[in-house]
């Protein structure tokens, strides 16, 4: 294993300070961060996942693995919504020989347009399913939109959903749909036990039509497989666990200096984040003997939730107060227990909260 610290300046403290300070007051507002994407506008964030050509930094993965990581540590909020924006830059890279996708990553990159993702019914979502969007050819060149895109972040404020569908032969497609074509519709966001303020909501189409130069890959079987394999449910939101992980560690250290019985826990749980954090970023450089992404995302999972309900614990009453961070932390953390999930991390966790061996 190399040693890949966690790379910390003073330029990155003020950073994460500024998130961490705005993180509580976005969620006990509940509406819309301004402050939080503020913050990451001033810190070029959507420009990570850009490249150069379209005036972005271009980070390699590792970078940006890492970048996002250091999001988290200041504000979950902020990395969720920023990691959905990066999505959609992923799959609108995707597809260079469309005019529309070089259209809206030309928008993106002037900070003239928004965009988020709505592709939980292609992969992960069970709440409407595989068809919660289905399509249809209604002319020459023209599709037709009908359902519901389940779980889409900051629709509100979207310009453009990079979004997928279901044909009626059961093949899928995706497309840059405009939040402004007739029949979108952003419904009320969802009452969240966390991360309110994201404003994560769904978004309906009602005969919502799009034309073939809307497409941005398919029709196929699974269009999904076509495209960027990162996403949100990849080492991308591991890292994003590392990193919350971490705030919850550094204030479980700091509560350790005035209290000793915490010392020995803390100094265990920051050799299990050192080690893990390796592990993560050299899978994600691809070396050899590395592990493959879900047992990362089994153990961040697992390491995020302990370390969070340490520190509230360690906290007493006054981490269950709203206004301290102990408590967001803790029901944060439970977001990656459901948050683009992939089905055999979920059921490893299921058993092993059940006390019993894993399945391999």
């Amino acid at each position: 294993m190399i040693n890949t610290p966690w790379i910390d300046t003073p330029e990155d403290r003020d950073f994460v300070r500024r998130l961490h300070e705005a993180d509580g007051p976005a969620d006990l507002a509940g509406s819309w961060p301004d402050s939080i994407w503020a913050i990451l506008k001033d810190a070029g964030a959507p420009g990570w996942s850009l490249p150069e050509s379209y005036g972005g930094t271009g980070l390699d993965r590792l970078s940006l693995v890492a970048a996002n990581a250091r999001v988290a540590n200041g504000s979950l909020t902020a990395a969720f919504i920023l990691s959905q924006h990066d999505a959609a830059v992923r799959r609108l890279l995707a597809s260079p020989d469309r005019p529309i996708a070089t259209y809206w990553l030309d928008a993106i990159s002037k900070g003239d347009a928004f965009a988020t993702v709505g592709l939980s019914q292609l992969t992960t979502s069970r709440r409407l399913g595989a068809t919660a969007l289905r399509a249809k050819s209604v002319g020459p060149g023209l599709i037709q939109l009908d359902g519901a895109m389940p779980w889409v972040t900051a629709a509100e404020k979207a310009d453009v959903f990079v979004a997928g569908a279901v044909t009626e032969d059961g093949q899928q497609i995706l497309f840059a749909l405009p939040a402004n074509r007739p029949g979108v519709t952003v419904r009320p966001a969802y009452d969240l036990a966390a991360l309110g303020s994201s404003r994560t909501s769904e978004v309906g189409c009602d005969h919502v039509q799009i034309a073939e130069s809307d497409l941005l890959a398919g029709p196929a079987l699974n269009v999904m497989s076509g495209t960027s394999s990162t996403g949100t449910g990849g080492l991308e939101t591991s890292a994003l666990a590392m990193g919350q992980a971490l705030a919850a560690l550094e204030a479980l250290e700091a509560e350790a200096t005035a209290e000793p019985t915490l010392t020995d826990p803390a100094a265990a749980l920051r050799a299990e984040w050192n080690t893990l954090w390796s592990q993560l970023m050299n899978t994600a450089q691809g070396l050899l003997d590395s592990q493959a992404p879900g047992a990362i995302r089994s153990q961040a999972n697992d390491l995020v939730v302990r370390l969070t309900q340490a520190f509230l614990t360690a906290r007493k009453g006054s981490g269950f107060l709203r206004t301290d961070p102990a408590q967001r932390w803790a029901r944060q953390a439970l977001f990656f227990l459901v948050w683009s999930c992939p089905r055999p991390v979920a059921q490893a966790a299921i058993r092993d909260m059940a006390g019993l061996c894993d399945l391999g």
